[in-house]
């Protein structure tokens, strides 16, 4: 993906939350654009924290200070896509611990 692409999409207005699709099969849910640096090569994303069980995000304030960084080279951004609600834990709406809750 270009850089210019990436740069338009992080300054829209207002800005929503999108996922980074990375060639290796992993995703990184961008909450803020404040945590990411686009250059002409790389994509450098402020992370909350790296843990191999849970899924690569930004912290949830902008003004928060990432804990850990991920940089990638741009040949490996597959997708860049409007993320939908999900919280950074990876479970969505209306579920706990899998199951989905009686109304």
């Amino acid at each position: 993906m270009r850089a210019a692409d990436i740069r338009k999409i992080l300054k829209s207005e207002p800005f929503k939350p999108v996922l980074v699709g990375l060639s290796d099969g992993r995703s990184v849910h961008v909450r803020h654009p404040e945590q990411v640096v686009v250059s002409e090569r790389y994509l450098y994303v402020g992370l909350a924290k790296i843990e191999t069980s849970a899924p690569l995000a930004t912290p949830k304030s902008g003004d928060a200070i990432a804990r850990d960084f991920l940089w990638v080279n741009l040949l490996h951004v597959a997708t860049v896509e409007p993320a939908d609600e999900k919280p950074a834990n990876g479970k969505g709406k209306g579920k706990k611990n899998g199951r989905k809750r009686k109304p």
